[in-house]
């Protein structure tokens, strides 16, 4: 399989806030100067990296090992490694990674979101 390229990881990086909006109660904001995040109510959920060096950060518990094996992964920092958060560079990422960072972002909701939205997103599921 071919490497994401860099313009490839901008459109992916949209991809992937657009599934993270589709979450339940999900939401886009800019906390920080132009720092990407989406929230859970009032919890931050998932990061994004700038336009110049697509990334996305997610709180990874079951997954983190296979996480930490991608290229470039790494630990976030502030201490927020130690809580299972990571950062995964997208350029150079195998193009079949959607499916799989879809699967990160959904972890992260669900470590972070309360457990009637848990609920309500497996439920959706579901159907």
């Amino acid at each position: 399989m071919a490497a994401v390229s860099m313009r490839g990881a901008k459109k992916l990086q949209d991809e992937l806030e657009s599934f993270a909006l589709s979450l339940p109660e999900a939401w886009f904001d800019t906390p920080w100067d132009e720092s990407r995040v989406t929230k859970v109510r009032k919890q931050i959920f998932a990061f994004y990296g700038n336009q110049d060096a697509p990334s996305i950060g997610v709180r990874l518990i079951e997954s983190l090992d296979e996480a930490m094996t991608l290229p470039g992964a790494s630990a976030m920092s502030y201490g927020m490694g130690e809580d299972g958060w990571t950062n995964i560079p997208i350029p150079g990422l195998d193009d079949g990674a959607t499916d799989m960072l879809h699967r990160f972002i959904e972890e992260s909701f669900r470590s972070i979101a309360p457990k009637a939205l848990i609920e309500q997103l497996d439920d959706e599921l579901a159907d």
